[in-house]
């Protein structure tokens, strides 16, 4: 297991630790207390948005972990002999499932369309026979019936909360609504419940280890195209640009209280 250092991937923290480190940070929170741990997975989409909205970059420099969950934060890094192993957030939502197992922690999913969650829900029980589902909503609820949906997750007494409402809803949700329904670990987790549910396939393996992911979800979902072609570029220059500015500058000034590096 190797620990986590804090780096910086366009003026955002990123966490290198593996993933055996990151699943331990989640089981430690299960088992503890304090406040929620807000798990954030990261990409060059997700940053380029937090380059747009202040808002979205406060919350990701706040969450408690920082996961690399795209190839282009992972070159981004590589690029200041910082390397950073991928951690997809499919792939995680899983290592949160073991962990709620290993502490005897329920598990809540909330979000995507209806059945969506659900069908997650079952495939990762039978996966994890001992996971224990606090409860299930998907995410088309009207804004009136959110604190219905607030007191429901809370008296669960689920451990960790999956929430699979987009970016940055979901992580402007955790960030808003986490502290105060008593949940240890949260995550917004994208789609991970269409391709854990098996609405979407994940990529082969080989195209995983190729850093090709990215790739195989925009032939599954090819309306991304004329998004990720505007976006990927920026993120480029937002990285090169950042890399010239903290090697003048010397480095990030910590923001949390954790050693940062820049990268």
């Amino acid at each position: 297991m190797t620990g986590g250092t804090r780096i910086t991937v366009t003026g955002l923290p990123l966490d290198t630790g593996d993933g055996d480190w990151a699943e331990a940070q989640v089981r430690d929170h299960l088992a503890g207390q304090g406040a929620c741990l807000h798990i954030v997975t990261m990409n060059a989409e997700m940053a380029i948005q937090a380059a747009d909205n202040a808002d979205l970059a406060a919350i990701i420099r706040a969450a408690g972990l920082v996961l690399a969950d795209g190839s282009g934060v992972v070159w981004a890094a590589a690029r200041r002999g910082r390397p950073v192993r991928k951690m997809a957030g499919v792939a995680f939502v899983e290592a949160i499932a073991r962990a709620c197992v290993a502490n005897r922690r329920s598990l809540y999913l909330l979000g995507a369309a209806p059945g969506v969650a659900a069908a997650a829900a079952e495939v990762l029980q039978a996966r994890y026979p001992e996971l224990a589902i606090a409860g299930i909503r998907d995410g088309y609820f009207a804004p009136e019936t959110e604190p219905e949906v607030l007191a429901t997750i809370r008296e669960s007494g689920a451990g960790a909360l999956l929430v699979a409402l987009g970016v940055p809803r979901q992580e402007v949700w955790i960030s808003r609504h986490g502290a105060a329904l008593g949940i240890r670990v949260a995550m917004g987790v994208g789609g991970s419940f269409d391709v854990i549910s098996g609405r979407l396939q994940r990529a082969p393996g080989l195209m995983i280890r190729l850093h090709l992911e990215w790739l195989y979800r925009l032939v599954q979902e090819p309306w991304r195209w004329k998004r990720m072609a505007s976006l990927l570029p920026r993120f480029v220059r937002a990285a090169i640009a950042s890399e010239s500015r903290e090697r003048y500058t010397g480095s990030d000034a910590p923001r949390d209280g954790r050693r940062h590096d820049p990268a």
